[in-house]
């Protein structure tokens, strides 16, 4: 793409054609010369690659531009390295923090470019008095202070530009008749100041500036004064300027207005960064609260302070929906208090001023009641707030809307309540013979195995009784099975009344039961074993039955089973000598 680098040779030409009309005096003195500030813009602005194309159209520029005002060619070629390298350097300098170390909001940007500027317009003056016929002091000043001007002002008001039209930060067919009134004040201002000779006007400029600076931020800042050089130059080059009542030679004339273009420049744009810097933080400022409470609606939960010196309250926009109050009306911290429900009130004032009282944080839970009567659960959290400028203090803190947590966590209680009362439930179906209600085939042989280990921990004696219904397939068969399974249930409620505290008789299966008979020896047994019987045969008629049982006494290292299997065979031998009886195990 060649055009981008002819437009630049172009405006670097017609720029500097312009600034050497402007010339005043046989000196050949400028007083800002706007060419530098292009060529420095550009080289900030094109990428790195595209460099060379920029710098060789400005330099077939200054060489003509040079040559066509009648310096000799090596001359010539000399001031185009000069210029050329001066804004290179400052650009490099510059490029060296990278592109971001170009700003003008922001007073280490502004610090740099400065530096940068003023160390490339150095070189390129040196580069200039050792090419230059006429070497002296005066013409390395004159080539520096224009120099400097022109890349301390016209850089700026490009990069400004160029930056708000590429970023859109600036809405341009919304803004264009400010910015043309803003800087058309500026213009109006300027020649009324600088187009008489008469007064000392030169104020008014700077404060149209700086007018200009508060409207239009960095761009009004930069734009301001380069109109004000412009309008300036040209007043000072036909003489009719308040320059004129400084009785001084031309040249010093040209270094007073340069240094009023950079005392306004100083003062217009640090004005201009601090007013970007305010808006900026405003901005950021307001997208934090919006996040905020964006993030507190979403959330149910609202900030709070309370100022203890001036017993005032205030709420963030969340707060006022917890409590259901209009947003209009900041409750006093009576309001607050009462807001809570009579019976927490008492605790939520002990814990606020106990918090006060020894300065700590705290915490807690409580019920609110809204306008309309709606309790409200909320969890309220706050700490210490100290004021930053003297030694008061205040409470600052949080409140959030719980009240759809509590109904879960009450709903998780009562199924967690529910959940256990089923799972006793089952486990009771799963350990209780289902006809007697007494304790089944599974859970006699757990409750046994929990004696045994006990027995053995402890020291104990154990002992087991196992007993069944004499002729209880003829009680079936002459009575009927509705009838037999009345007598099982029947048994099963008379052995459990003969049985000691911390006893068990549980249903092995079809009419055989098990005595579970903890800390009793074979004696003691024996004795239980006996009342069992007599209270089974007397218990009733229709038809009345026996029962025969066989006792064992655990051993020691005796396993449950062996000790069940003892005792059945005592039981055996019960039945075999006679049957209504009891036998103790060998």
């Amino acid at each position: 793409m060649v055009a981008p680098p002819i437009a630049t040779g172009i405006g670097y030409y017609v720029v500097g054609l312009a600034s050497l009309l402007l010339t005043r005096g046989g000196l050949g003195i400028a007083t800002i010369w706007p060419p530098s500030g292009i060529l420095f813009a550009v080289l900030l602005i094109v990428p790195r690659r595209r460099a060379g194309w920029h710098i060789a159209a400005v330099a077939l520029a200054s060489l003509g531009a040079n040559l066509g005002s009648g310096t000799a060619l090596f001359v010539s070629i000399g001031f185009t390295v000069a210029n050329i390298t001066g804004s290179a350097l400052a650009a490099w300098l510059v490029r060296a923090h990278g592109r971001s170390g170009v700003s003008f909001t922001e007073l280490t940007g502004m610090i740099r470019f400065c530096m940068a500027a003023l160390m490339g317009t150095m070189v390129s003056a040196t580069i200039a008095v050792v090419v230059s016929p006429a070497t002296s002091a005066n013409f390395w000043v004159s080539w520096f202070s224009p120099d400097l001007v022109g890349a301390l002002v016209v850089t700026p008001l490009i990069l400004i530009g160029y930056d708000a039209f590429k970023n859109r930060l600036v809405p341009w067919r919304k803004a264009a008749p400010r910015i043309v009134t803003v800087l058309g004040l500026v213009a109006l201002v300027s020649a009324l100041s600088f187009g008489q000779s008469n007064y000392p006007l030169l104020f008014l400029p700077m404060l149209a500036v700086i007018i200009a600076a508060f409207s239009l931020g960095s761009l009004g800042a930069a734009g301001g004064v380069l109109i004000v050089a412009v309008i300036g130059s040209a007043a000072v080059s036909l003489g009719i300027s308040p320059l004129s009542l400084i009785h001084a030679d031309a040249l010093k004339q040209s270094l007073f207005l340069q240094f009023y273009l950079l005392t306004l420049l100083g003062a217009a744009l640090p004005i201009a960064a601090l007013l970007a810097t305010r808006a900026r933080i405003a901005r950021r400022l307001s997208d934090k609260m919006r996040l905020l409470q964006l993030a507190e609606s979403a959330a149910h939960f609202g900030h709070w302070r309370f100022d203890i010196a001036t017993q005032t309250v205030s709420w963030s926009p969340e707060v006022f929906r917890i409590y259901g109050v209009d947003p209009d009306i900041m409750p006093s911290l009576d309001g607050v208090i009462r807001g809570f429900h009579a019976e927490d009130r008492a605790a939520v004032t002990a814990i606020i001023e106990r918090s006060i009282e020894h300065r700590a944080a705290f915490q807690f839970n409580a019920r609110l009641v809204q306008p309309g009567g709606e309790i409200c659960h909320v969890y309220s959290r706050g700490e210490i707030d100290h004021n930053a400028d003297d030694s008061s203090f205040g409470l600052f803190g949080i409140i959030q809307d719980i009240t759809v947590q509590v109904a879960h966590e009450a709903a998780i209680e009562h199924a967690r309540i529910r959940a256990e009362e089923a799972a006793r439930a089952a486990t009771v179906m799963a350990e209780t013979d289902q006809l007697t209600g007494i304790a089944n085939r599974r859970r006699t042989h757990l409750v046994l195995e929990q004696a045994i280990s006990l027995s053995r921990r402890l020291g104990g004696p154990l002992s087991v009784a196992i007993f069944d219904v004499d002729h209880f397939k003829r009680v079936n068969d002459t009575w009927g099975h509705q009838a037999g399974d009345e007598v099982l249930k029947r048994i099963a409620t008379d052995a459990e009344g003969e049985l000691r505290n911390g006893d068990m008789v549980g249903r092995f299966g079809g009419e055989e039961f098990v005595i579970v008979l903890p800390d009793a020896t074979a004696q003691v047994a024996l004795l239980v074993a006996e009342r069992v019987r007599i209270a089974i045969e007397a218990g009733g008629s229709n038809p009345c039955v026996t029962i025969s049982i066989g006792v064992a006494e655990l051993t020691n290292g005796e396993a449950g089973d062996a000790l069940l299997r003892r005792a059945d065979q005592a039981l055996y031998v019960a039945k075999a000598e006679g049957r209504n009886t009891l036998r103790l195990a060998a």
